[in-house]
Order: structure tokens, then C-alpha cells, then sequence
């Protein structure tokens, strides 16, 4: 799906596409590009590299989905799902990160709309949003989508966001948006310009 920002001050398109298993060096470099403070209030306190490594492997598996941000082709942003095991009615835990210089220019906000979306679609009822006090971008974002914000030992907070059942718009969003976002890579390929068969 292709989202245009008023906040993007350079008014560039930001598409959203699901990321596969098979992207999972793609997803896992994605951290190398964040700064030591944007990775500590992504996973909680700062990681090494070894964390990552094997915390990119793990993120496709059990139902988890992954989304990214792209800018001209280029990865800026991810946000991740997580479904929560034996949870009744469905629930799901969502994290984000954005590369700094790309930070507050609605990259966040379009990756919420598209994991609202595809939650949406299968019956989950509300995704949760973890993060530090301090951390004011996510709890803007949360606010922003009309969480439910509560604090934990001071330190903590969490939002949740209640989701409606899914309705036709929703599943088109999802489907037109991933058609699109397939179709815009096989182009980049040149598998579908003229001449390149």
C-alpha cells in the first residue's frame, strides 16, 4: 500500500508491504541503521548485535507478522505483530522502529494504519503498544489511534488500541495494498518493463 504523509517534508510516497521470511537479513540490517538511543527504546534497554541476530530469526515464526516502510525502494521503518498465545478475545502486541533521520515524518503512523488493518482482518480485537515513559514518539503514536494508556512501576507504559471487526474495506485495503506493493517490486526488477523478457 502506498500512503502519502503531509508530514513527510519532502512529500515522498511511503509504501507499506508485508516482509517475508525470506527478507530476513533485510529485516535484521534494519537495526544496524538505528542509533544506539533509537534501539534502547525500541527493545526496552540497549542490545548487542548477537540479540539481533537471533531475534530476527525468530521474528516470522509463530504467526508473526512484519511489515516495512520503503521510501525510493529504500527500508526506513518496520513494525511487527505479535500474536498473543491463549489470549481470549484475540490480542496482539505491535512494536516499531524508524530510523532516525526519518523519525517524525509519519513513518510510524502509515505502519500503524496498515497492522491496524491486516489485525483487523483476522479478528483480532486490540493490539497492545509497550514501551518507556520516555519514550514520547510511541506514546504519541498511541494516543494518536486512541489507546488506552496505562503505566507500569513508573517506568512502563501501555496502550491499547481496541479494533473494530473487520469490514470489506478493510480486506481490500489489505489485498489491493499487497498487489500493488508486489507489482511496484517486480517492476523495480525489470521483470515487467518492455524489453526485459
Amino acid at each position: 500500500m502506498t500512503m502519502h504523509s503531509t508530514a513527510l517534508e519532502t512529500a515522498t510516497a511511503i509504501t507499506i508491504r508485508r516482509l517475508w521470511s525470506s527478507e530476513q537479513d533485510l529485516f535484521r540490517s534494519h537495526f544496524d541503521r538505528l542509533d544506539p538511543a533509537s534501539r534502547a527504546l525500541r527493545f526496552g534497554a540497549p542490545v548487542h548485535d548477537s540479540f539481533l541476530d537471533i531475534y530476527a530469526r525468530s521474528a516470522f515464526s509463530n504467526g508473526n507478522m512484519v511489515f516495512g516502510a520503503f521510501v525510493d525502494g529504500e527500508l526506513l521503518g518496520v513494525g511487527e505483530i505479535k500474536l498473543l498465545a491463549n489470549s481470549l478475545p484475540v490480542r496482539a502486541e505491535a512494536a516499531f522502529s524508524v530510523v532516525p533521520e526519518w523519525q517524525d515524518k509519519g513513518i510510524g503512523d502509515a505502519l500503524f494504519a496498515r497492522i491496524v488493518a491486516a489485525l483487523q482482518n483476522r479478528g483480532v480485537r486490540s493490539v497492545i503498544l509497550w514501551c518507556r515513559s520516555s519514550n514520547h514518539r510511541m506514546r504519541h503514536l498511541a494516543n494518536k489511534h486512541n489507546a488506552e494508556m496505562n503505566f507500569v512501576d513508573g517506568d512502563e507504559a501501555c496502550g491499547e488500541v481496541r479494533l473494530p471487526w473487520p469490514m470489506p474495506s478493510s480486506i481490500i485495503e489489505e489485498v489491493y495494498g499487497e498487489a500493488i506493493c508486489y507489482t511496484n517490486s517486480l517492476w523495480q526488477n525489470k521483470w515487467l518493463k518492455p524489453g526485459s523478457a
